[in-house]
């Protein structure tokens, strides 16, 4: 899968841009992180810990706040499970994501057109697709998200290609 991955990337990004992943053997599930360098630097992390412990601890607090911290007590149930639905959301928002969703999002990429994964609703996919050695100048300048990863990509990518940021708009 990470020579398949990296055969996508272009070309000016192609030794500039590294996947890493690692798995904690030591924990009780094995999980793990992947994360994305530039030029020897990370500039994303897939960790899967780290997403738990805020995605926990952001549901923890709405559900103090919302009096709902017995899923058990059906008056609390659907409070309890909302909460859990929108740090989800939150997460994603964020751009705090898990190795697992990496891992999906990259078999999911893989087997997309440039157009699919531009359009995608997964920003890890989005965000791949920026890299991409498919994806043409004139649509890259005119690519527009707010996604922190994406955004992220974008900038890198357009920075590459020599292309002047103040003479393209990026909000």
């Amino acid at each position: 899968m990470k020579n398949q991955l990296d055969s996508r990337i272009c070309s000016s990004l192609r030794k500039r841009i590294v996947f890493h992943s690692t798995r904690y053997r030591g924990t009780h599930d094995q999980v793990g992180k992947a994360w994305i360098t530039f030029d020897n630097e990370m500039i994303q992390d897939f960790y899967t810990i780290n997403r738990k412990y805020k995605r926990n601890t952001l549901a923890s607090e709405l559900r103090k706040q919302s009096h709902s911290t017995n899923d058990s007590e059906p008056a609390q149930r659907e409070n309890y499970y909302r909460a859990s639905r929108f740090a989800d959301k939150e997460m994603v928002r964020q751009g705090i994501h898990s190795q697992h969703e990496f891992y999906n999002a990259v078999e999911e990429y893989l087997n997309l057109s440039t157009n699919e994964a531009l359009t995608s609703t997964n920003p890890i996919i989005r965000a791949l697709s920026i890299l991409d050695r498919r994806l043409g100048k004139r649509r890259l300048i005119s690519i527009r998200d707010d996604h922190p990863i994406v955004n992220k990509l974008l900038i890198i990518r357009l920075l590459v290609e020599y292309f002047d940021l103040q003479e393209i708009n990026l909000s």
